[in-house]
């Protein structure tokens, strides 16, 4: 099999199909022409946990900084009870309208809020999650 290596300039348009079963993403290529990946939806997922990864490599290899971090500035924070009456979903929203959820068990947001107390007089380390 040969590989085809497509080069993207900007991204134009993010789109799912009416079924919901496709992923297409638009891009203007170097020559001006424009060009679509088409993925299943499932790849969704997999470019989601991915992406975040891949850009902080970026940042840290393109300005020789192994602090740096994509990190967004949260507006809004919702706490709610998941279904199976065990796990809290916690979603971060920035003004823009990205959100990300995170489902946290009952420890986990002892020691999230113990952490938080604790920041308020000095510098502490939040608690890793496993």
């Amino acid at each position: 099999m040969t590989q085809k290596d497509i080069t993207g300039e900007k991204l134009v348009a993010l789109e799912i199909s009416a079924d919901g079963c496709r992923l297409r993403m638009g891009f203007t290529q170097p020559d001006g022409d424009l060009g679509t990946l088409n993925f299943p939806v499932e790849c969704l997922q997999s470019l989601i946990l991915t992406l975040p990864q891949l850009m902080e490599q970026a940042l840290r290899l393109r300005y020789r900084d192994e602090s740096l971090r994509l990190v967004y500035p949260a507006q809004t924070l919702r706490i709610e009870q998941a279904s199976d009456g065990t796990t809290f979903i916690v979603t971060m929203e920035t003004s823009d309208g990205f959100s990300v959820s995170f489902g946290l068990g009952e420890k986990q947001m002892r020691d999230f809020g113990d952490a938080l107390g604790k920041s308020r007089s000095g510098s502490v380390e939040m608690p890793k999650f496993n």
